[in-house]
C-alpha cells in the first residue's frame, strides 16, 4: 500500500521504517525538514509540504498523522479536509483525547472523509519491530486498511475496538493501567533501598531489578526497560523529578470519567508523578528511567 505519513518523531520515524520494512510505499513529511531527509535515505518518498503529500498519494487515500495530540491534531485536519476527497482516510496514530476523535470523526464525515482513532503502545522499540494498536472508528474502514496494522503490529497486537473513539479510549485505559504499574514498581524499589540503606544491607538495587525480570510474577517490558536503564551511564545522573508528559492532562480527565468506579490507583501514581516536580525522590529518579527507556522521554539530569 502507499500511504502518506505526517510526523517522524521518536515513534512516527520508526513506525515508518517499519512499514518499509513490510514493503509498503511511505510518503513522508515531517515540520521539521532534517527529519524528511532523513527518512528519504532510508527508503521513504520525502514531500516538504502537505499539498505535495496529498498530490503523491494514490486515490483513496490514506494519510498518517502521527503528531502530538490537541491543537496539532486540530490543524493538520483543517489543512487536509480542502485537499482530500470523498472516502480518503485519516489515521490518526497519537494520544489524542477519545471525545476529541469522536468529534473529528463527525467532522470529517461531513466532508466524506473517513476518520480511524488508533491507540499505539510499545515504546520506540514496539513501533519499529512490532507494536500494539487499538483502533476505532467504521469497520468497513478499519476492514479496509487492515494490512497496515498487521503489518506494523506484533502477531495478535492489534484489534478494531468499537465505534468512534474506542481505539483511544482504550489506549487512554491502557496508559492509565500503565501508570499504576510503574507507579508500584518504583515505590517497591524505593522501599528496597530505603531498608537498605537504613539497615546497612548493602542490596544491589540492580540485582533486584535483574531478578524481578526473571521469573517472577511482576516480571514485564516495564520491569525490563527499568533494569536496562539502571544499567545505563546515564543513571546515576538522573534527578527524582517526572518531567510532566504528553498523557498527563489525559489520565486527570479519565480519573474523572466514571464516578461510579473511581480510578484510585491512577490518581495515587499520576501524583506521585506530580509530588516530585517539588520534591525530587528515588521514585521520581526510576520513573523517570522507566519512560526514557520505553519512550525516549526526556528526563531532568542533577
Amino acid at each position: 500500500m502507499k500511504i502518506g505519513f505526517v510526523g517522524l518523531g521518536r515513534m512516527g520515524m520508526n513506525m515508518v521504517l517499519n512499514l518499509i520494512e513490510h514493503k509498503h510505499q511511505v510518503v513522508a513529511f515531517n515540520r521539521s525538514p532534517d527529519k524528511t531527509k532523513e527518512a528519504e535515505k532510508k527508503g521513504a518518498i520525502a514531500v516538504y509540504s502537505i499539498e505535495d503529500l496529498v498530490r503523491k498519494l494514490p486515490k483513496p487515500r490514506v494519510i498518517w498523522l502521527m503528531i502530538n495530540a490537541g491543537t496539532p491534531v486540530d490543524e493538520h485536519i483543517e489543512k487536509l479536509i480542502p485537499l482530500l476527497d470523498k472516502n480518503d482516510v485519516i489515521i490518526d496514530g497519537g494520544n489524542s483525547y477519545f471525545e476529541d476523535s469522536k468529534r473529528r470523526y463527525a467532522l470529517l464525515k461531513k466532508k466524506g472523509v473517513r476518520y480511524l482513532d488508533v491507540g499505539t503502545s510499545g515504546g520506540m522499540s514496539g513501533a519499529r519491530k512490532g507494536a500494539c494498536m487499538m483502533i476505532g472508528g467504521d469497520q468497513e474502514i478499519f476492514k479496509k486498511v487492515e494490512v497496515l496494522f498487521k503489518d506494523m503490529c506484533v502477531k495478535n497486537g492489534y484489534g478494531y475496538m468499537g465505534t468512534s473513539g474506542s481505539g483511544h479510549l482504550v489506549k487512554a485505559v491502557h496508559n492509565a493501567v500503565e501508570y499504576g504499574m510503574m507507579g508500584a514498581i518504583a515505590e517497591g524499589m524505593n522501599l528496597v533501598n530505603e531498608y537498605s540503606s537504613a539497615n546497612r544491607a548493602n542490596t544491589d538495587l540492580k540485582k533486584v531489578a535483574q531478578v524481578w525480570c526473571n521469573g517472577s510474577i511482576i516480571e514485564s517490558r516495564l520491569m525490563s526497560w527499568l533494569e536496562q536503564g539502571m544499567n545505563r551511564d546515564y543513571f546515576d545522573e538522573v534527578s527524582g523529578t517526572v518531567p510532566k508528559g504528553e498523557t498527563e492532562e489525559e489520565m486527570g480527565k479519565l480519573e474523572k470519567l466514571n464516578k461510579n468506579s473511581p480510578m484510585k490507583v491512577l490518581e495515587a501514581a499520576r501524583k506521585m508523578r506530580v509530588e516530585t516536580r517539588k520534591n525530587p525522590n528515588y521514585r521520581g529518579k526510576l520513573l523517570a528511567v522507566m519512560r526514557n527507556e520505553f519512550g525516549g522521554h526526556k528526563f531532568e539530569r542533577k
